[in-house]
C-alpha cells in the first residue's frame, strides 16, 4: 500500500482514538442494561484495536516510537503479572485483573505510539465537554436524589450523593480531582471572557459535586490543586492564574452574597467539618472507616511478607481478604499503591515509583519549557498525576477504573508528542513558531 492508503488508516486511528477517549468518560451507561459489559468504549477500543492490527500488518511498526521508559516497563508489568499465575489461589480472578491490567496499559501505549496523529486542543475540549456533562448530572443527581440506572447509591441508601456515570461517590470523586487541574488550564489557554466564566462555573459545580460525594481523600487533594497551581504554572501564564483565583473567589462571594446558594454554603462547611473530624475517628468498638483502612493497610503489608515480597498474584488481593472480611468489613485494600505492592511485590512496585517518577519529571520541564498547548497539557497532567497519590486512596479498585489510565495515557501522550516535535526541529523540518501553530 503506498502512503495515500496509509495517511487513509492514520486518519481513521485518530478519529477511533478520539471516539474511545469521549465514550471512556461515559462507561457502562452508553450500554443496553441487559448487556452492559458490552457498552461504546468496549466497542470502540476493539475496533480501533483491529484497525491498528491491520495498520501494523501493512506498515509495519516503527520500534523507535516504542524504545522508552514506558515500553519497557509495560512489557516487565505484564510479564510479570502472567508469571505470578503460578501461585495465584484464584485463577478466574487473575485473569480478570490481567485483562484490566494489560488492556489499560495498551491504552496507554497507543496513546504514546500514535501521539503526532492527535492534537493537543481536540483531546483538551473532549475532556472539557465530558467533564461539564458530568458536572451537571452530579449536581442534578444531588438535587433531585435521582440517578442513572449504573449507579449503586439507591443500594447504599445515602441521599443527595452524586455519582454521575460512575457506580459509586468515591469513583466519581477521583474522576472530578484527576481532572479538575486540565479545566484550570483551559481557563488560562481560553481568549475571551465568556470562556472564562464558563470554566470557573464548571469549576464551582465540580468542587460541589467533590464535596458531597463525602470523599476526604479527594477533599484533600483539591486543596493540593489549589496550592500546587502557582508553582508548576508556566510564567507566562502568572497573571492569567492571579485572575483565575480572583474569578473563582469572586464567583463564591456573589453566590453567597446575594444567597443564591439556599443554605447550601453552610451545609458544605457543615460538611467538610464533619469529614475532616471524621479523619480522627479511630473508634474500634464502632469500625470507624479510618480503623477499617487501618486494618487493610496492615493485612495489605501481611500479603507482601506472607508471599516472600513477590506479591500474591495478578487479581488476588481481595482473594487474600476474604479470610480477614469479618474483621475488615471490606476486601478491597482502598490504596492503589498498597495494591500494588501486595499484588504485584517490590520488584513491581519499585518499577512502577521510577516509571511514575519518571512521567513527573518529564511533565514538570515541559510545562516550564514551552509555551503552548503542550506545556498546558504537561502542566495539568503532572498536577494531576500528583494529585493522584492522594485521590487513589479513595476509591476501592483502581485497576478497573479507566479514568486512571487516562490520565497516564494523556502523560505518556505528552512526552511523546514532545519528543516528536523536538526531533523534527532537530532536523530541520519545524522551528519553534510551528510547535504552537495548533493553538490557532
Amino acid at each position: 500500500m503506498g502512503n495515500n492508503a496509509k495517511n487513509y488508516y492514520e486518519k481513521l486511528i485518530a478519529i477511533l482514538i478520539y471516539m474511545t477517549f469521549f465514550f471512556s468518560f461515559f462507561g457502562s451507561f452508553l450500554a443496553y442494561p441487559k448487556i452492559s459489559f458490552l457498552f461504546m468504549y468496549r466497542i470502540s477500543l476493539a475496533f480501533l484495536l483491529f484497525i491498528i492490527f491491520i495498520f501494523i500488518y501493512y506498515f509495519s511498526i516503527d520500534y523507535k516510537n516504542l524504545n522508552n521508559v514506558t515500553t519497557y516497563f509495560a512489557i516487565i508489568w505484564i510479564s510479570y503479572s502472567l508469571l505470578s499465575f503460578i501461585w495465584v489461589a484464584d485463577i478466574k480472578n487473575a485473569l480478570r485483573d490481567q485483562v484490566f491490567l494489560t488492556i489499560n496499559l495498551i491504552v496507554i501505549l497507543i496513546f504514546m505510539y500514535f501521539a503526532k496523529l492527535l492534537k493537543p486542543l481536540i483531546i483538551y475540549k473532549i475532556v472539557a465537554i465530558t467533564y461539564s456533562i458530568s458536572s451537571f448530572v452530579g449536581i442534578i443527581e444531588i438535587f433531585t436524589d435521582k440517578h442513572l440506572w449504573i449507579s449503586k447509591i439507591p443500594q447504599y441508601g445515602l441521599k443527595h450523593v452524586p455519582s454521575a456515570f460512575f457506580s459509586n461517590p468515591n469513583d466519581f470523586a477521583t474522576y472530578l480531582v484527576l481532572f479538575l487541574p486540565y479545566i484550570i488550564y483551559l481557563f488560562l489557554l481560553s481568549k475571551n471572557n465568556i470562556s472564562k466564566y464558563f470554566y470557573v462555573f464548571i469549576i464551582f459545580l465540580s468542587i460541589i459535586n467533590i464535596i458531597f460525594t463525602e470523599s476526604r481523600a479527594n477533599y484533600f487533594a483539591v486543596v493540593i490543586i489549589f496550592l500546587l497551581l502557582p508553582f508548576i504554572v508556566n510564567n507566562n501564564y502568572k497573571k492569567e492564574t492571579i485572575r483565575f483565583y480572583f474569578y473563582f473567589i469572586m464567583f463564591i462571594f456573589l453566590i453567597v452574597g446575594f444567597k443564591l446558594d439556599a443554605g447550601l454554603i453552610n451545609k458544605f462547611i457543615e460538611m467538610v467539618t464533619t469529614q475532616i473530624n471524621s479523619l480522627f475517628d479511630f473508634d474500634v468498638a464502632s469500625m470507624s472507616s479510618n480503623v477499617r483502612r487501618e486494618l487493610l493497610t496492615k493485612y495489605g503489608f501481611s500479603i507482601l511478607i506472607d508471599y516472600f515480597l513477590l506479591g500474591c498474584g495478578s487479581g488476588n488481593s481481595r482473594v487474600y481478604m476474604e479470610k480477614y472480611k469479618d474483621i475488615t468489613i471490606n476486601t478491597d485494600l482502598h490504596n492503589w499503591l498498597l495494591d500494588i505492592l501486595a499484588t504485584y511485590g517490590i520488584i513491581i512496585f519499585v518499577l512502577y515509583f521510577i516509571w511514575y517518577l519518571y512521567q513527573i519529571i518529564r511533565l514538570y520541564k515541559i510545562s516550564k519549557r514551552l509555551n503552548n498547548d503542550l506545556s498546558i497539557g504537561a502542566g495539568a497532567t503532572l498536577i494531576s498525576l500528583i494529585c493522584f497519590i492522594f485521590s487513589s486512596i479513595s476509591s476501592s479498585k483502581m485497576i478497573e477504573m479507566r479514568v486512571m489510565w487516562l490520565v497516564f495515557a494523556l502523560s505518556n501522550y505528552i512526552i511523546s508528542l514532545y519528543n516528536h516535535r523536538k526531533d523534527a526541529i532537530e532536523f530541520g523540518k519545524g522551528n519553534d513558531s510551528n510547535i504552537s501553530s495548533s493553538l490557532g
